[in-house]
């Protein structure tokens, strides 16, 4: 938080940090309005549309995102569950 002081000095050099010009703020109930103002610009909905054709994966590499999951949570799983049973013996024998 900046002290009242500090905010009097601060000076805008006009650099954009994110673009937030595309984003409508949501209603208290998370409902958005259908106001067409409201609504990005024609081109920013076809550069959405492009990527998220780009993005779209096939069969096989779904698959084996997939079981690189799988294989990342048993590993993670695997590791809890020996220190657990660690524990478990080194409470037993003291």
């Amino acid at each position: 938080m900046m002290k009242a002081e500090d905010w009097k000095k601060f000076e805008d050099d006009g650099r954009m940090i994110a673009d937030m010009s595309g984003v409508a703020r949501r209603s208290l109930f998370g409902i958005r309005s259908r106001d067409p103002a409201d609504l990005p610009a024609e081109h920013h909905l076809q550069d959405m549309e492009e990527r998220d054709h780009k993005d779209v994966l096939t069969r096989e590499e779904r698959r084996w995102a997939f079981l690189g999951m799988m294989k990342a949570v048993l590993l993670i799983g695997l590791c809890f569950a020996v220190g657990l049973a660690l524990v478990i013996l080194a409470f037993q024998f003291l």
